[in-house]
């Protein structure tokens, strides 16, 4: 089989927030984990997939540990639009669309104080 990425891959557990942009249907609101990720979409072990074509936001929250007392708060969320592009009796994958939004978050310990 011909390897067709355009990007590394990375196997990494990133908590996101994933919203279907449907206007005919529902809208659905679902936690998961990716599994992998790379700089083009990810992939997501989920029992509930997604139908191939859904329209997504997906709000991914990437944390950076021990620089968040030198640099500020210590994790960011980046929002991004994407679509499922393939599915599997164990997960989905969603491709990220170019357009995204980086955003620090707020320190538990300033949203707290």
């Amino acid at each position: 089989m011909v390897e067709r990425r355009k990007f590394d891959r990375y196997d990494l557990a990133v908590p996101v927030k994933i919203e279907t942009l449907a206007s005919t249907a529902k809208k659905r609101k679902i936690s998961l984990k990716t599994v992998n990720v790379c700089a083009g979409g990810a992939f997501f072990r989920t029992d509930t997939a997604l139908a191939e074509g859904t329209k997504v936001r997906l709000d991914l929250v990437i944390s950076y540990g021990g620089l968040g007392t030198f640099l500020g708060p210590a994790s960011a969320r980046i929002r991004v639009l994407g679509t499922v592009t393939r599915t599997r009796q164990d997960g989905m994958a969603i491709r990220f669309s170019e357009d995204y939004v980086i955003a620090p978050m707020a320190s538990r310990t300033s949203m707290n104080g």
